[in-house]
Formats: C-alpha cells, structure tokens, sequence
C-alpha cells in the first residue's frame, strides 16, 4: 500500500499540497471542516489536471490515478494512519493550535506533524503538542503543484528525525526543500521584504511605477516590485508588511508603506478591483502609459537593500548563502539570488549604495555587518 499522507484544510494551498502529494503516488486524506470547501478544493484540483492533460504533460490515465489517490474528510480522525500531516488552515494561530492539539490524539506516535504557516511561528504552534520535536514547518509556495520550492522550517524543538522525514517528502513531490531556521518571514518572505518596500519608498518620493517596474524587468525580473503587488493584491501584500513589522519589533527596515495602506483604504487593490498602482481592462491587461525609461539607480537601490536583507539573514542563521540565494530563485522566481547579485555588483557598490541612502533617511538603510565585511575583503 502507498505510504499515507494527510492535508488539513481544502483552500487553494491545502487542494495544491493534496495534488502534488497525490501526483507522486502518495495516497492523500484531504480534510476540511467544510464539505463545499472539499468540493471547492477538489474542482480546483481537477481543473488543475485537466489543463496539463490538454497540455500535453500528461495522460488522462495520469489524471485519473492522481484524483484516484485523493479521498475527503470532514474529521480529523480521519488523519490516522498518516505518516505526515500538513496543516494548511486559515493563519490564525489559535485555529493551528487546536488542530495540533486535536492531532497529537489521532495519529501514531511516529507520525510527522507539519504547518504549511507563512507568518506564524512553528516554536508557537508546537507549545501546545506533547511531542514538539515531530513538528516542524513546511512552507509551500503557490501554485503549490507548480512551485518547487519548500521551505522546511526547524522549529527550536524540532527533532532532526522529523526534519529529514519533511525534506524527503518534499523530494518525492518533486519540491526542493531548503532547510530555513523559525524566523519571522523564514527566507523568501523576509528577504522579498524590500523588493516591496523600496520600490514603494521609491514610489512615495513621486518615482514613476512604470519607471521603477521598467527598472527592474531590465535586471531580469519577470515582473517589477509594485505591478507584482497589484497581481498579488495590494491588502496580501501589505498585509505581509505589517505582520514582519510587528514580529521584528517595528525594526525601521520593515515599516510599511503609508501609500500602500491608503491605497488599501480606498480598495485600489490591483488586479483584482481592476486598479491599483496601474488601471487594468477586461482582459486584465496594465493600461501604463507613464514613462518607463529604465533607471540603473533604481534597480540598483532596490538590489542593494534585497542583498542587505539577505546579509542580516545569513548572519541571524536563518539559512545558509547558497540555500537562500536557491530558495529566492525557486520561491520568489528571482533572475538570482542576492549573493549572486552581491557578486555582479559588488559588495563596496551596494554597501556605497546603503550608506549614502542611511546619512539621507535613516535606519531603515543600516547596512548588515557582514555586508560590511565582505566589502571590506
């Protein structure tokens, strides 16, 4: 029989981990309080299969035994028997907690218990288990059967026998799982932070969005900062912000945007109320018409406080410079990762960079001290 896997919550990641669990031949317990959220899931699911089928990607024969493997629950009892749980439910924490909680009673002693969260602590969630060292933290990206990247998250108690059960999942799904420390943000949401957060400053100070976009696709990005905001929803976004703010203690390098919280307020959210910092057609299309003339400077003043920030996370121990510059390629769909991009440009040239920005407006620019090092030689 195939080893056994359940995910906890049927939303658009929880039906995504279910579909890669279940595309690599894992049998899937997919399990929400909500039977129309199961069939929301599950329609989700087979649309997603249907288009690689009309794709050419792979066969109906394929697609059948993929939804052949998942089976839906209402119950968490029905969790028994899995050698890996994956909790995808709402970010609330207490919501966490208590399916934790209702595991521990369900499944086997052997069983790996692990939080799909993006913002809450893994050390948080697993205080209320008898048995912390089998929870950890796996951190999907969406569209999770798309994205290979995994986050896989060491709690302060986590056991290294749970660790390296989540990395080999991860493997056998296809993912690459980079082993990140319990950090707010981990990697790719803390280190994406000033891609954001820049560009907006930038935008604030009255630079183009077109101009700052333009400036960025030049440096091989698919998409520049605040077009990427619009797609991914203005309040996501800021939400994001906000969260990291308060978790690093209102550290100036994460203060959000005050132009992004009105746009907030007066529901310019982007694609999806059709204008955020750009108006979009029925098709969905960005009507820019402002000049987006490429700015050397711009981009790189952005880079620079990306590279800062991964610089801070190396020294923090949060993940090593080779698996954070992987995990920015794989999770963020950057042209390369900021040590790389230290490298291109230079350490003295973006702590140049930094510096000059720090005398002008303060400490949201203070360079990282082994950015300061590496620049010294």
């Amino acid at each position: 029989m195939a080893e056994r896997v359940a995910v906890v919550g049927a939303g658009t990641m929880g039906s995504g981990i279910a579909q890669s669990a279940a595309a690599c031949g894992f049998e899937v317990a997919l399990v929400d309080v909500s039977e129309e959220a199961l069939e929301r899931g599950m329609r989700s699911v087979r649309a997603n299969l249907e288009r690689r089928v009309e794709r050419g990607r792979i066969s109906s024969e394929e697609r059948d035994g993929v939804l052949g493997r998942i089976s839906t629950f209402t119950s968490l009892e029905s969790c028994a028997g899995a050698s890996l749980v994956i909790e995808a439910v709402v970010e609330d924490i207490g919501v966490k907690r208590e399916v934790f909680r209702t595991l521990e009673r369900v499944v086997g002693e052997e069983a790996v218990l692990a939080t799909n969260t993006s913002s809450l602590s893994v050390a948080e969630i697993s205080a209320t288990t008898r048995r912390p060292e089998r929870v950890v933290g796996m951190h999907f990206f969406n569209p999770a059967p798309v994205m290979r990247l995994v986050e896989v998250v060491r709690g302060p108690r986590s056991g290294e026998e749970a660790l390296a059960r989540a990395e080999e999942a991860a493997r056998r799904m296809g993912k690459t799982p980079v082993r990140v420390s319990d950090t707010p943000g981990f990697i790719v949401n803390r280190v994406a932070r000033p891609f954001y957060l820049e560009a907006l400053r930038l935008a604030e100070t009255g630079e183009s969005p077109a101009r700052i976009d333009a400036s960025l696709r030049e440096r091989g990005f698919r998409m520049g900062p605040l077009e990427l905001a619009d797609l991914i929803g203005q309040d996501v976004n800021l939400a994001v912000s906000e969260s990291l703010f308060r978790r690093y203690y209102c550290h100036p390098r994460f203060r959000p945007s005050h132009l992004q919280r009105s746009m907030f307020e007066a529901g310019l959210l982007g694609r999806k109320t059709g204008r955020g910092f750009y108006a979009y057609g029925p098709n969905g299309r960005a009507q820019q018409e402002e000049d987006a003339r490429p700015s050397p400077e711009i981009a790189l003043r952005v880079i620079s406080c990306v590279v800062n920030e991964a610089f801070f996370a190396l020294e923090e121990g949060v993940a090593s410079a080779g698996d954070i510059d992987r995990a920015m390629q794989l999770g963020a769909n950057y042209p390369k990762g900021p040590f790389a991009w230290a490298e291109e440009l230079g350490a003295r040239q973006i702590l140049d960079t930094l510096d000059s920005l720090h005398r002008l407006r303060g400490e949201a620019y203070l360079a990282a001290p082994a950015l300061r090092d590496r620049a010294a030689g």
